[in-house]
């Protein structure tokens, strides 16, 4: 099945007002789909916006048209086999079903609509629900036709689960490359006091106390940017910044020298996550500190393109912000390095990985 012509309805839960990296993820990965030549309909439940749909997707920095579609059905209050049903004929006759949700795939089961699943969360969505047997199932009998983790250690998960391996195909989260064009290169000298940044929602299982201690030590003044904040208070050497608009992310990126991203173990989906921030700041020219984990050691290797520290170590992220101000040839060589790897994650270059990988190339 070639790209040309190709009809894929995503179906996707995501809220259009809500300011989520899934959200995020979802928009750019559709436009994605459309940019290489796929033929898209996205489908996601009322949003609450009061602008035009075209003004919300700048803001989330998607540049080209795509077919968005707003059905009440999959709103969070009905089942889904409503918008299934209503669907239907669209959906049997589109060349790939794309979503995202485990509770949509299994209401494309019941009404034996094959599908492709984008998997995000192994235990929060399949272990925690007891929903793996079906899913595993289900992809055995052909019904879901290729199971997308975007980790390697989702995908481990999976075919130990039972999954046919042929059809578990790893899709990493992407990065717009051409947003961080502008950028401004990383100032060396700025490294011997410097300026940390996060962007994205954030809490203690997010590494808030990492943060905290990195202000408190006297190491880096550090900005915070996004949601979550409401328990943190700004003083000195903390700045606090509300939700930006994603397209705006990159800027805030240029006002740091350093991308700290302190993911803890007890987080929900530690277990398989691909995070969208990771990837912006390794294409941020800004070098990248960031947890130890199985699913982060996919894309960093410690002291090449990133320096990686224990979760739990608040004196160790001390202690790499501390070595990348002692050493600016290490933290150039980690920004050059990291520019090279995230070259490999443009959403354009996801959309044909999954495109291959569903027969639509």
């Amino acid at each position: 099945m070639s790209s040309a012509g190709t009809k894929l309805i995503y179906v996707s839960r995501s809220r259009l007002h809500r300011n989520r990296a899934n959200l995020v993820q979802t928009v750019r990965t559709a436009e994605a789909f459309a940019e290489i030549g796929i033929d898209i309909r996205l489908y996601m439940p009322p949003w609450k916006g009061g602008r035009r749909l075209a003004d919300r997707l700048a803001e989330l920095g998607v540049s080209r048209p795509v077919d968005v579609r707003f059905s009440p059905l999959l709103h969070s209050r009905f089942r889904l086999w409503p918008f299934v049903f209503v669907h239907r004929r669209e959906l049997q006759a589109a060349d790939v079903v794309y979503v995202r949700s485990v509770d949509l795939s299994l209401a494309l089961c019941q009404r034996g609509i094959p599908h492709v699943l984008e998997i995000h969360a192994v235990d929060r969505a399949l272990v925690n629900r007891g929903r793996m047997a079906a899913v595993v199932d289900a992809q055995r009998q052909g019904l879901v036709r290729h199971l997308l983790p975007i980790s390697h250690a989702a995908a481990a998960r999976l075919i130990d689960a039972g999954a046919d391996p042929a059809r578990v195909h790893v899709a990493p989260s992407g990065v717009d490359l051409a947003a961080f064009e502008a950028v401004p290169p990383l100032d060396p000298a700025a490294l011997r006091h410097p300026r940390v940044v996060h962007i994205g929602s954030l809490s203690h299982d997010r590494g808030l106390a990492v943060f905290e201690a990195l202000v408190d030590s006297g190491v880096a003044d550090v900005t915070l940017v996004g949601s979550g904040l409401t328990d943190v208070r700004e003083r000195p050497g903390l700045t606090l910044v509300g939700y930006v608009p994603h397209r705006d992310v990159p800027d805030w990126y240029g006002r740091a020298e350093i991308a700290v991203i302190p993911y803890q173990r007890d987080l929900e989906t530690v277990d398989s996550m691909s995070p969208v921030k990771l990837f912006e700041a390794m294409a941020s020219g800004r070098p990248v500190v960031a947890s130890d984990l199985p699913p982060i050691r996919e894309i960093i290797t410690d002291g090449e393109n990133g320096l990686l520290v224990d979760p739990e170590d608040v004196e160790g992220w001390i202690a790499a912000v501390q070595r990348l101000q002692v050493d600016p040839t290490l933290a150039l060589k980690l920004v050059t390095n990291a520019g090279m790897t995230a070259q490999d994650y443009s959403w354009a270059r996801r959309a044909q990985r999954i495109a291959a990988a569903c027969g639509c190339l």
